[in-house]
């Protein structure tokens, strides 16, 4: 059992009212939604960050797996898995974001997601070094993204782990991108 409430219909305002009537409210949502105030626009936020940025889906999709590893969040981990696949991370890749660095599955951009990914979660920056080999590869533009994703799935482990947000029944076979359009380049 969650150590705080899941927010219930009866208590939400009209417009978190609404932005929880869909077929499918995770309970990260009904969490989160207790901050009545700020959950539309976080909501928002975490859309944004599915369909409007530029940075390859999977380079996303592998930092929030790694963010998830990093912060020991099962529910992360199993809610992103089906969204990593939907968007071309491979099984043998997924398998081995705990133990990346000796892997020979990721390219060399990806493998430079993963150690930003991880420096940024160990000390709040990455390295110089890292941030330079990245830029090599993604725009100013992506690395800032790159940076919003990490926080923000950082931000939610925080949620999940302190209030123990319990896994869904359909957890880790429902995917959470299914419906979301990603904005036409």
């Amino acid at each position: 059992m969650a150590l705080l409430p899941y927010l219930e219909n009866k208590d939400a305002s009209p417009d978190v009212l609404k932005a929880l009537s869909r077929p499918v409210v995770l309970n990260v949502q009904r969490m989160t939604a207790n901050a009545q105030k700020i959950f539309l626009v976080r909501s928002r936020l975490s859309n944004a960050l599915f369909t409007q940025i530029d940075i390859d889906p999977r380079l996303r999709e592998i930092a929030i797996l790694r963010t998830a590893k990093d912060c020991h969040s099962v529910y992360e981990w199993t809610q992103h898995v089906p969204a990593a696949k939907h968007v071309g991370v491979s099984e043998e890749q997924i398998a081995a974001i705990e133990s990346w660095q000796g892997a020979k599955c990721f390219s060399a951009v990806e493998g430079l997601v993963l150690q930003f990914t991880d420096e940024v979660n160990a000390n709040v920056k990455a390295s110089r070094e890292t941030l330079e080999a990245l830029k090599k590869h993604l725009t100013p533009g992506m690395i800032i993204e790159l940076l919003i994703i990490i926080g923000h799935w950082r931000q939610t482990a925080s949620i999940l782990e302190t209030t123990e947000v319990e896994l869904e029944d359909f957890a880790g076979k429902f995917d959470i991108l299914e419906n979301m359009t990603p904005r036409q380049k």
